[in-house]
């Protein structure tokens, strides 16, 4: 009895045929791959299109244009730089030129430190609009880099010189880390089940490869054509605004699945309005990307802050929500000088509201959650989503809320979220998941968490994995 027996790729794609009557008579029969598909399997994840999601592809062509693109630009600034630092002048000091070069790899990586530890918990939940600004501040570094040439070395302009040469270091030593941590979140998104996340990164670095050498040819064509400095000021603004074009088409393809704070922002408010749940897919043709709101402070008051916004149902009222520290909702709800102000408390967070005119202020304080709750993996009422979700709600009640005061609301209805059950809450909860969200991922803390601890101070012992799979066992009696 003759069967036919196959080698098949993740994809499903038959790589091998075996056919004949018994073990011994069977015969191999190479399926034959096009010379084009062969190609491709050298730069496309094995098992593609199944082993990755599908906003994968426009997002690799966009990247692979700007990256084009930004290839060009950069040897037009790197000969800018050149040429500024005396490369061709007899009159120039080798030594003063590598002063330059040591104090703006100093201050660079320097740079890099406070980057990386001020904005470090943003990038994740915030990678799609931290890949753009990473080439934002790359294409910045350039522009500053074709000032060189117009400066001497003299003593009279030594200063300005470093001043643009640890500045265009700076901006790219944030490009950096903005740009790999953010590369690396959108890269895990990618994966699915079917694929490897090293396999995907590596095949990643092989599209660059070939991308990058075809910038470099073109570019070296440019670079050798193209000597009039106007004329290069004119090209590298038409190559920086194409590189940022393309890159922001392509952030905008990625259809991210965890819900930041714009995102959940948009689903919760969706649902209040409509009764509907949006999918990944819609929330991504509607968020921004562009939005910036970073404070700088050395305090819990800074960081990144944006995407926080929020309004009510008629939008009369506007306002932003943040998370801190149970000292930060104290003193929100403790302002005056006109403020309506108050606090309250629920089971997994405390609350501090305040409001003055058309805007309003919220700040969100989580509770730690104690030992038993650690090990329930349904347990909801301290996650930063639950919380969210009700300023949400209570920030789209606030024309109702305020018809009276804060204050005779707060002592009317409390409590002061009970516009939606909890069995609506649930509903939607199960609902995020249906739609494609993943709502056990926190990505709407964009600093380090902090947790509110309420009892005798005494540390709550974290659960070891053996707890949390250990089933519970019933004594019998005999």
């Amino acid at each position: 009895m003759s069967r036919n027996i196959y080698d098949i790729d993740p994809a499903g794609n038959v790589l091998c045929t075996y056919n004949g009557e018994s073990r011994e008579s069977l015969k191999a029969h190479q399926t034959k791959v096009a010379p084009l598909h062969a190609l491709l399997n050298a730069f496309l994840p094995a098992g593609y299109p199944h082993s990755v999601t599908p906003d994968y592809l426009p997002y690799q062509t966009y990247d692979s244009l700007q990256a084009f693109f930004s290839s060009i630009s950069s040897l037009l600034a790197n000969r800018a730089v050149l040429e500024g630092l005396g490369v061709g002048d007899a009159s120039s000091s080798p030594t003063a030129a590598l002063i330059l070069k040591i104090t703006s790899d100093t201050i660079s990586r320097f740079a890099t430190i406070l980057f990386a530890h001020r904005l470090g918990t943003a990038i994740e939940p915030e990678c799609k609009f931290f890949r753009f600004l990473a080439d934002v501040l790359n294409d910045a570094a350039q522009l500053l880099d074709l000032l060189m040439p117009v400066m001497m070395m003299g003593e009279t302009r030594y200063g300005l010189k470093l001043g643009v040469v640890v500045g265009s270091g700076v901006l790219r030593s944030w490009c950096g880390v903005a740009a790999g941590a953010s590369k690396a979140s959108l890269s895990a998104h990618f994966v699915t089940q079917r694929s490897s996340l090293g396999e995907l990164n590596a095949k990643e670095a092989s599209q660059e490869t070939v991308v990058s050498l075809l910038g470099m040819l073109v570019g070296s064509l440019v670079v050798k054509v193209v000597q009039d400095r106007l004329v290069v000021w004119v090209l590298m603004v038409g190559l920086l605004g194409v590189h940022l074009l393309m890159n922001y088409r392509g952030v905008r393809c990625v259809r991210l699945r965890t819900l930041n704070r714009q995102r959940a922002t948009m689903v919760v408010r969706s649902w209040l309005e409509t009764g509907r749940v949006l999918g990944p897919e819609e929330v991504s043709k509607r968020e921004s990307i562009l939005q910036l709101r970073i404070g700088w402070g050395w305090g819990r008051g800074g960081g990144w802050t944006g995407f926080g916004r929020m309004a009510s149902k008629s939008g009369e009222y506007t306002g932003t929500c943040e998370f801190g520290t149970y000292g930060d909702v104290k003193a929100l709800a403790g302002w005056k000088g006109g403020y309506h102000s108050y606090e309250f408390e629920m089971e997994g967070y405390f609350m501090g509201i305040c409001h003055r005119g058309g805007s309003f202020r919220m700040r969100i304080a989580l509770k730690e959650e104690e030992g038993e709750k650690k090990m329930s993996s349904s347990a909801r009422a301290n996650s930063p989503l639950e919380a969210w979700f009700d300023a949400v709600n209570h920030a789209y009640h606030f024309d109702s809320a305020l018809k009276d005061g804060l204050e005779s609301h707060y002592e009317n209805e409390v409590p002061l979220l009970g516009y939606t059950s909890e069995e609506q809450k649930g509903t939607v909860f199960a609902a995020l998941a249906a739609a494609g969200w993943d709502p056990e991922t926190n990505a709407l803390e964009t600093r380090s968490p902090v947790r509110v601890r309420v009892g005798d101070g005494k540390k709550v012992p974290i659960p070891s994995e053996k707890d949390l799979i250990r089933q519970p066992q019933v004594s019998k009696k005999d």
